[in-house]
């Protein structure tokens, strides 16, 4: 049996630990695998959102931290201060980028229901990657999952990062 925590488990530590200490982080990703040293992490960007102009929506700025923890044991490992640039992203970190999905559409249960399965995903990409099996296809289910949870405009920070190797 492996002592690999669930990828849930992880993310609700994430965000236990992230939402109430930090006023200005209104979101927060669902986990990207990248690659630490000797170990695989899962990385949050977080940052600031909001309906600024009832017309516009609820509209989120670029990623203003990147919350790291260890994928196996949950730990927290590391919360780096970011700009577009450390993405080599050439976007104002000011501007907000675009409508983003508001928190009470993040409740829906459509929305909860396709979580689960980016976390079931990643949880069989992490127990694949342990065993030295194949996991392109899981791999290639999460992308899905997490096309379908994210806010748009962040899936260049998105690319940018997964199964990226972080130092």
């Amino acid at each position: 049996m492996s002592d690999q925590l669930s990828t849930s488990v992880v993310t609700a530590s994430a965000r236990n630990l992230i939402g109430p200490s930090l006023q200005f982080a209104n979101y927060m990703s669902p986990p990207i695998p990248v690659v630490g040293e000797n170990r695989l992490l899962f990385a949050f960007l977080v940052g600031r959102g909001e309906a600024v102009n009832p017309e516009l929506g609820y509209q989120i700025w670029p990623p203003s931290l990147l919350a790291l923890f260890d994928s196996m044991s949950g730990q927290f490992h590391e919360l780096r201060a970011v700009s577009p640039a450390y993405f080599s992203i050439e976007q104002a970190a000011d501007q907000p980028m675009g409508k983003g999905l508001s928190p009470p559409e993040k409740d829906s249960t459509d929305y909860l229901q396709n979580e689960l399965h980016l976390f079931q995903c990643c949880d069989r990409v992490i127990a694949a990657i342990g065993s030295r099996q194949p996991y392109k296809e899981d791999l290639a289910r999460y992308d899905d999952y997490f096309r379908i949870l994210s806010d748009e405009v962040l899936l260049p920070y998105y690319q940018k990062l997964r199964m990226a190797k972080i130092a």
